[in-house]
C-alpha cells in the first residue's frame, strides 16, 4: 500500500511539473488575445511559474508565432516561455488537440499584425507583403494561411467561390468570416473586394490605394460596390 501510494504522488507531481513553465522575460505582459495588439491585462516577472491551459496561433515575437493561453485566462507569447520546445507542447485552442488549426480569432489576429501597411495592387500573400503591403486579398490569403495552415484561394472572385469553405448568411457571422462586395452587388461573377469579420460593424481589410491595413466599419455599398449576402467560413 505505501508502495503504491509513492508511485501516484509521483505521478501526479511529475505531470504538475509538466504543465507549469518558468517566465524567461521581464515584465512580460499577459494579453486579452493571442498578439501584440490585444491589452494587457497583467504581468508576469521572471521565473514566474504558470499553467498552460492551450496555445494558438498570434503575432510572430522573434519568430516564435505561438501563444500560450495561461490558468488565468490571458495569452502570452510562448518566446517568453520556458517550455523546451520550439513547437506545441499542449492542445491548441479551440480544441481537436495536437492535430487541431486555428480559429476565427486566430485569422483575426494575424491580420492584425500587419495594421499599418500600405495598400499594393496585386501585394500579398501566404508568404506575407509583396512590394511593401497587401492587396484585399492578398491580406485574407496571408491571414487566413497563417492561422489555419491551408491556403486558400488568392484572388476575392475565387475566395468567395471556395469549396475549402462554407457560406453563411451575413447576419451569422462569425469573426474570422470573409465579407466580400461585388459591382452592383453581383457576387457570382463580380466580386471586387474582400475583408475579415472582426464583430459586427467592425472589419480589417486593405480597402483601397491610399489606405493602409486597418480596421474599419463594415460598409454596405459604396462607389458601385454593394456588400454580398454570405459570408465564407474557412475554419
Amino acid at each position: 500500500m505505501h508502495f503504491t501510494s509513492l508511485i501516484a504522488f509521483s505521478l501526479t507531481a511529475a505531470i504538475t511539473a509538466v504543465s507549469a513553465y518558468p517566465i524567461t522575460g521581464d515584465d512580460v505582459n499577459c494579453r486579452s488575445g493571442p498578439g501584440t495588439s490585444y491589452a494587457s491585462v497583467k504581468t508576469y516577472k521572471r521565473g514566474q511559474d504558470f499553467k498552460i491551459s492551450c496555445q494558438t496561433s498570434g503575432t510572430d515575437v522573434f519568430g516564435n508565432s505561438i501563444w500560450d493561453k495561461t490558468s488565468d485566462n490571458c495569452y502570452v507569447s510562448d518566446y517568453y516561455v520556458k517550455t523546451g520546445s520550439s513547437g506545441y507542447v499542449t492542445t491548441k485552442c479551440g480544441g481537436g488537440g495536437g492535430g487541431s488549426t486555428g480559429g476565427g480569432k486566430d485569422i483575426i489576429a494575424a491580420a492584425e499584425t500587419q495594421k499599418g501597411l500600405p495598400y499594393v495592387w496585386g501585394g500579398g500573400g501566404c508568404k506575407g507583403p509583396s512590394g511593401g503591403g497587401f492587396d484585399c486579398s492578398g491580406l485574407t490569403q496571408y491571414a487566413t494561411c497563417k492561422a489555419l495552415k491551408k491556403t486558400i484561394p488568392r484572388v476575392a472572385q475565387d475566395q468567395y467561390n471556395s469549396g475549402m469553405g462554407k457560406r453563411y448568411p451575413r447576419s451569422q457571422a462569425k469573426p474570422g468570416d470573409l465579407l466580400f462586395w461585388g459591382t452592383g452587388g453581383d457576387c457570382k461573377n463580380k466580386v471586387v473586394h474582400v475583408g475579415i469579420f472582426i464583430k459586427d460593424g467592425l472589419m480589417i481589410n486593405a480597402a483601397r490605394t491610399g489606405t493602409p491595413v486597418r480596421e474599419q466599419s463594415i460598409w454596405t455599398s459604396y462607389g458601385g460596390e454593394k456588400i454580398c449576402p454570405e459570408v465564407m467560413r474557412f475554419t
